[in-house]
């Protein structure tokens, strides 16, 4: 009993399909119907190529949780689907594959802002499949009927503030637009987030965010994020597609969306500026697991995805494409294209930690801020106490 049982362990580890097949796992967060549809295209034409190979698809809907259980336990999918902000942490515990050296002869064939964000302590450790910025989303045919100039470069946070309000007063529309990110107006103000092993935000850029933050709110130009639950949950693309809204700070994967409107024309334009201009840079890409037993198939289905199977992705426009090639062909607007040049990273110091911060300082305690109940300046000092408690590890 014994002996049968070890033989069935030792077949199972094997991986073999009952046709002699490899089989690799490739797991994966993006569950949409939409995304299931290319997953599987991606996958039918990879086989086509890679004949021995058999691909396994695994939903995951814990965004992450089940995967971090696996890692531990090291039994870990072969390939999996993940974002840059939380990949240094990975990296550092050896449990991504470094890829550098079979991504070198291909490596000029994606947007180099967006591989380095691969990178960690030099070696690459995800091949980006798609990338997304901030952006300018507005209703052309509001601002041609008002006779108001259309957005362009231009543009400060106070300059859409103002405008969002006109537009909206002429119409009798009840919202003006959405607020933008928090964390996203620290960064434009010139607020910095961590320096010298430190947390920084207690300063006077951040607390200008936050007071323009609760401006939107007090003036009536935005919503509070409670209000706007009340209204719709989706980060104002319910009301921008609808038309009810003139102007929407939005990001890349927006566009999906908006493309199949046909009631009215619309238009993307930079993002606003404050100090200076800002865009969060986040990117999704495959992982190959440093525990895979096999590890040449789980790197050519990882190619292949970014490569081959970003060209299949094109099209949808729910995400730029990492492949230069796959970008060009889906034809993104110029705005789009352009905010790589000053998109970052929320997360560049690799910080564990980084979710609990965020989640605690720019929607709890920035809420408490557009709700009236902290003021900025104290919002600034409770943010900069937790981001150096977190440092310290209490």
């Amino acid at each position: 009993m014994r002996r049968a049982l070890m033989a069935l362990l030792l077949l199972a580890g094997c991986a073999k399909q009952p046709d002699n097949r490899t089989e690799v796992t490739y797991q994966t967060i993006e569950t949409l119907p939409e995304q299931q549809a290319l997953h599987q295209r991606i996958i039918a034409e990879f086989e086509k190529s890679h004949p021995l190979v058999h691909v396994r698809i695994i939903y995951d809907t814990s965004k992450f949780q089940k995967l971090n259980v696996q890692l531990a336990g090291r039994a870990a999918p072969d390939v999996f689907y993940y974002v840059v902000d939380r990949l240094p942490a990975l990296a550092q515990r050896g449990q991504v594959s470094d890829l550098t050296e079979r991504m070198a002869p291909l490596a000029d064939q994606f947007h180099p802002e967006v591989i380095e964000s691969c990178r960690v302590n030099g070696k690459l450790c995800m091949i980006p499949f798609h990338f997304s910025t901030d952006i300018l989303f507005y209703n052309r045919d509001w601002f041609e009927k008002a006779g108001e100039p259309v957005p362009d470069e231009s543009w400060d946070w106070p300059k859409f503030a103002d405008v969002a309000a006109r537009l909206a007063a002429q119409r009798q529309a009840r919202i003006p637009t959405v607020l933008p990110r928090p964390l996203l107006l620290v960064q434009s103000f010139g607020g910095v987030l961590f320096a010298d092993g430190k947390c920084t935000v207690n300063s006077p850029e951040s607390i200008a965010a936050l007071q323009f933050y609760r401006d939107l709110v007090a003036r009536g130009v935005a919503p509070t994020t409670a209000a706007m639950g009340e209204v719709e949950a989706f980060d104002g693309v319910n009301l921008f597609r609808e038309g009810r809204i003139p102007l929407l700070v939005g990001r890349t994967y927006m566009l999906a969306e908006f493309d199949h409107i046909s009631e009215f024309r619309w238009d993307v334009a930079p993002v606003p500026k404050g100090k200076l201009r800002w865009s969060r840079l986040s990117v999704g890409g495959n992982c190959v697991w440093s525990g895979t037993t096999h590890p040449q198939e789980a790197w050519e289905f990882a190619r292949f995805y970014s490569t081959e199977g970003a060209m299949l992705a094109a099209k949808s426009r729910d995400a730029i494409p990492a492949l230069k090639a796959a970008a060009a062909a889906a034809n993104f607007p110029t705005a789009m294209m352009e905010a790589l040049k000053y998109s970052h990273l929320d997360n560049p110091w690799g910080y564990a930690f980084w979710d609990e911060f965020n989640q605690k300082a720019f929607f709890e305690t920035a809420d408490a801020v557009a709700l009236g109940r902290l003021t900025p300046a104290d919002a600034a000092h409770a943010i900069e106490t937790l981001g150096d408690d977190l440092l310290r590890g209490r």
